[in-house]
């Protein structure tokens, strides 16, 4: 069961070194960064991707 005080609580942390964020979500990880072409180093969806994600869920 997730804890009340974790519901609808997001934190997203990154660091000057690039693109990649660590992003939660109550008690779910993801990481999200940008494709290789832009920059980044692909760990995980890009912000387009992880919204269009969002939309469809």
């Amino acid at each position: 069961m997730i804890d009340q005080a974790e519901q609808g609580v997001v934190t997203v942390r990154g660091s000057a070194a690039g693109f990649a964020q660590e992003i939660t979500a109550g008690r779910h990880r993801l990481t999200a960064d940008e494709p290789i072409s832009s920059g980044g180093t692909d760990r995980g969806p890009g912000p387009y991707e992880l919204l269009l994600a969002a939309l469809g869920a």
